[in-house]
């Protein structure tokens, strides 16, 4: 099987986080603006920490955000304010900056 150059990259900037993240494959959503605007994404990752995200096209995402967490019915699970750790193209690594809440 071949390596993945695009995974391998994400992999050393992984090492960088401080929680223990669960692979996941959940609808989320961005939200700025002072919640005028808002975003789909895919939640990849997720922990107490932090989240790693997949945008539906590249955009600079902001320094600071909410991301809410979706149900498979659209309503929002869990949201939390969040900072941007970093971005490469679609890929985005958020921190937590307070815990989530329900």
């Amino acid at each position: 099987m071949a390596d993945n150059p695009e995974n391998h990259t994400q992999d050393t900037k992984q090492e960088n986080r401080s929680g223990r993240r669960m692979r996941t494959l959940r609808r989320g959503r961005i939200v700025t603006n002072r919640r005028s605007s808002s975003f789909d994404v895919t939640v990849r990752d997720l922990s107490g920490t932090g989240a790693k995200l997949k945008l539906l096209e590249v955009w600079a995402v902001p320094t600071e955000f909410e991301l809410q967490v979706l149900t498979p019915s659209g309503d929002v699970e869990l949201a939390a304010h969040c900072r941007k750790m970093w971005q490469t193209g679609v890929l985005v690594g958020a921190k937590f900056v307070r815990p989530p809440r329900p």
